[in-house]
């Protein structure tokens, strides 16, 4: 069995030993594509755009979800646009792979209709939606946090499970009547101080609704929920039009189609005259009144009047800024996130048939969804973790153990895990805000003379998914335009 991460990793390391990656199968490839982005340049790979060449109007840093969709919105108005992006592929923290000869996501996957800028951008490109397993359960499991493992049917599963995310989010109506305008109520401001743990005391919620519900906010939050803002949680419900339904439907129940999240991608930057520069780090960034200089670690110099940066914001540190950023931005960059989280994808020999657990912390696997079943495949499994650093996820033995205490005598057969917090040019999870710091993402939103910011966590709507990224880009492109095309007025 060879997967993309494996094929990935060989290119940066030939010295990988076949046996190992063979035993362990997609979980040793993980922690080889890991190693290859660690390279400072694997691979350089260049497009020519149309940009024509530097200097360039705007650089992009990052192609994720964010940097391509403002690479090719600022290219179609007629700006120079460069893209620069470290890793040897673009997709950010969306990461389209295969396991068995099917396509996984081991990162950002689900999208919605209820999202609206991924949908147009699924509409604009002919991306359709792939359905993955979430109702019509055979069977559901509540592990609570002694590690006791709860067989609950599936009705009473939803029953208990609904009921306590709607106390959760019983005022996310009043809280958030505008969901894009998140501080139109100033007590979400309020609010923000108070923790989802604390939150989630005052409901008088039953062990197994506290452990479910619980289970799922540690997701979010990518930490104990005694450190997750319970503002920014209930602002994502009121994004699903306040309604529990619609929400876990958008969460968990649909891919992309055809390709994936990278297919997606690809057609977004496809779309763009931006050059492209692959496998390209970024070490340092100069800004004075005519302009931006970026210089890469191996040597290069890009020259933009501009630059639009759409890193997660662990890696900004990485970066050396001159003159530096605000105060107020590197608090952000310090304080505000916390993600710890990581995805992985299990093959089991036997058909479970369609399964849900959830898994409340300290126990590692927090969700773990049936993602196909039949006599002959077994059963495929995806699982997420909102705390990776509680196991090893290449850890063969370790995975199997956990997963046998939800279901006993299983035979894990194969695992292809991504572990984002040891990836170099991400650092954390999906974005995820500490109690108190959720008021403050537009600090980390706002453009610092020549450089703008972008990326999901500074987005006003789904920071925590494709669409907040997408809406990020779409906002640094206007920005940006703004700022350029008013220096030509003055000037011309």
């Amino acid at each position: 069995m060879t997967s993309d991460l494996e094929k990935q990793g060989r290119t940066a390391d030939q010295s990988v030993d076949r046996r190992s990656v063979m035993k362990f199968g997609a979980a040793a490839a993980g922690a080889v594509a890991l190693a290859s982005c660690a390279k400072e340049n694997p691979g350089r790979e260049t497009r020519e755009g149309g940009g024509k060449g530097g200097p360039y109007d705007v650089a992009v840093i990052g192609a994720g979800y964010a940097g391509i969709t403002a690479a090719r919105d600022l290219a179609a108005k007629g700006w120079r646009v460069v893209v620069l992006e470290a890793r040897p592929r673009i997709g950010g923290r969306t990461f389209t792979s295969e396991f068995l000869g099917r396509k996984i996501e081991l990162g950002g996957s689900s999208v919605h209709w209820v999202q609206p800028h991924v949908f147009a951008e699924m509409q604009r490109y002919g991306f359709g939606f792939h359905e993955v397993p979430l109702y019509d359960l055979d069977a559901s499991y509540i592990m609570t946090s002694d590690g006791k493992v709860h067989d609950v049917a599936p009705a009473a599963f939803d029953a208990l499970y609904n009921d306590a995310f709607n106390k959760f989010g019983a005022n996310s109506r009043t809280l958030f009547p505008q969901p894009y305008a998140p501080f139109t109520n100033p007590d979400v401001l309020k609010g923000d101080g108070v923790s989802a743990a604390a939150h989630i005391a005052t409901l008088g919620l039953d062990p197994l609704q506290k452990a479910a519900l619980n289970a799922e906010l540690v997701l979010y939050a990518g930490a104990p929920t005694e450190a997750f803002s319970y503002t920014s949680f209930v602002k994502l419900l009121a994004l699903a039009s306040w309604d529990s339904y619609t929400f876990t439907d958008s969460e968990k129940h649909w891919h992309i189609a055809n390709g994936g999240t990278a297919a997606l991608a690809k057609a977004i930057l496809d779309d763009s005259k931006a050059d492209v520069q692959l496998g390209t780090v970024v070490k340092e960034v100069e800004q004075n009144a005519k302009g931006v200089t970026l210089r890469t670690a191996d040597g290069q110099t890009v020259e933009a009047r501009a630059a639009v940066f759409t890193l997660p914001t662990k890696v900004y540190p990485d970066i050396v800024f001159k003159p530096g950023l605000s105060a107020a931005k590197r608090a952000f960059i310090d304080n505000a996130e916390m993600c710890d989280g990581a995805t992985m994808y299990m093959r089991v020999k036997k058909n479970l048939g369609n399964t849900f657990t959830f898994c409340d912390d300290p126990n590692p696997l927090n969700a773990i969804q049936t993602e196909e079943f039949n006599d002959d495949i077994g059963t495929i499994l995806k699982a997420t973790l909102g705390r990776q650093s509680l196991i090893d996820m290449n850890d063969h033995d370790a995975v199997t153990a956990e997963l046998r205490k939800i279901h006993p005598g299983v035979e894990v057969t194969d695992t292809a895990p991504y572990n984002w917090v040891k990836d170099p040019f991400s650092k954390q999870a999906w974005p995820s805000y500490k109690a108190g710091w959720f008021q403050k993402y537009k600090d980390m939103a706002t453009a610092e003379d020549r450089l703008f910011f972008a990326g999901a966590a500074t987005a006003d709507g789904w920071h925590s998914y494709i669409d907040g990224a997408v809406e990020s880009g779409i906002r640094a492109c206007r920005e940006v335009t703004q700022k350029l095309a008013k220096e030509d007025a003055t000037n011309g």
